[in-house]
């Protein structure tokens, strides 16, 4: 693992990230191999009534491959006059009855990443290929998070604070068109920017207790007078989803968000001006078995916060 230093002003890009990746891991999908076709969007039925299927109870949710992606473009803060990327990618699969689903996800925010895994009622955080188990209260904060999900998809999402049908609105259904030889219905949306961005905080939490908040330069938590601040500065919300219409499993999402910041709020954002951020999530093998495996050594967890303590003092120091 490595982590890059942060300014001040990478705290308030971090914010703004955040929320932009819960959205675009909203959803997942695969990938395109027909024409759309609208004549077709009277068999997708109604898109609220697809979308509330696809986040409840669905045995074919149960297990896939997350593969998402944003791409972060800012304006007016010199740190960061290169576009930057968060990424996430991995299996996961849900067992029946499980407080967690099995899952062996890398996460990234540009030079960064941390791996997260866990499999049979235990959780590692990984440096590396050296996994660290969970402490008990990291774990307990994972099935909290989890429990509000309803199916093996979003059960690993919602850990993250990630949950689509909070933030969507204004669904039309757009047309048909087949992913991966499935018939999905394309749905077009808006989404509610505030409810976003205070999930956001969920991940946040979680990294907090791991100590990689410190260590990154990322908030703790985003307060209400930043989050007002986001929401006042959004100027386009656009998103699509794509849902099976036989299996009513989420199987793509795409979003672009552009921002532009008043005078007033920029102090409060640390100077940034605007952006836009896109991405997109997909997720193959939909229903089908996942390998999801331990950690190839293990060590305590009180050496992986050594080591965030120690990245953390270094980025300290070199901000003075």
């Amino acid at each position: 693992m490595t982590m890059a230093t942060s300014r001040r002003s990478h705290r308030s890009a971090a914010l703004l990230a955040l929320g932009a990746a819960a959205l675009v891991l909203a959803s997942c999908g695969g990938s395109r191999d027909g024409d759309e076709r609208s004549g077709a969007a009277a068999r997708a039925g109604d898109p609220d009534a697809l979308a509330e299927r696809a986040a409840g109870p669905n045995r074919a949710a149960r297990s896939g491959r997350i593969d998402g992606r944003i791409d972060i473009d800012l304006q007016g803060v010199a740190a960061f006059a290169e576009p930057f990327s968060v990424d996430v990618r991995g299996p996961f699969r849900h067992r029946r009855g499980a407080s967690l689903p099995d899952y062996e996800l890398e996460m990234g925010v540009g030079d960064n990443g941390i791996g997260l895994t866990a499999l049979r009622g235990r959780s590692w955080v990984g440096l590396g290929s050296t996994g660290y188990p969970l402490p008990a209260p990291i774990r307990r904060r994972l099935v909290r998070s989890s429990a509000r999900g309803e199916n093996g998809l979003t059960r690993t999402l919602e850990q993250f604070g990630i949950a689509p049908s909070r933030w969507e609105t204004d669904r039309r259904i757009a047309g048909t068109t087949r992913l991966d030889g499935v018939e999905v219905a394309h749905i077009t949306t808006s989404f509610n920017a505030g409810r976003l961005v205070r999930d956001a905080n969920t991940l946040l939490g979680l990294l907090s207790a791991l100590g990689i908040t410190r260590a990154t330069g990322l908030p703790d938590r985003i307060s209400r007078r930043a989050r007002h601040a986001v929401v006042r500065s959004v100027t386009l919300k656009r998103g699509a989803s794509w849902i099976g219409v036989r299996d009513k499993v989420l199987r793509r999402a795409r979003f672009t968000m552009k921002f532009a910041v008043a005078r007033a709020d920029r102090a409060v954002l640390s100077g940034i001006s605007g952006g836009t951020i896109a991405g997109e999530l997909n997720v193959t093998g939909i229903g089908t078995p996942q390998r999801v495996r331990a950690p190839a050594r293990t060590g305590p967890f009180a050496n992986f916060r050594v080591a965030v303590d120690a990245l953390a003092d270094q980025r300290a120091a070199r901000g003075r």
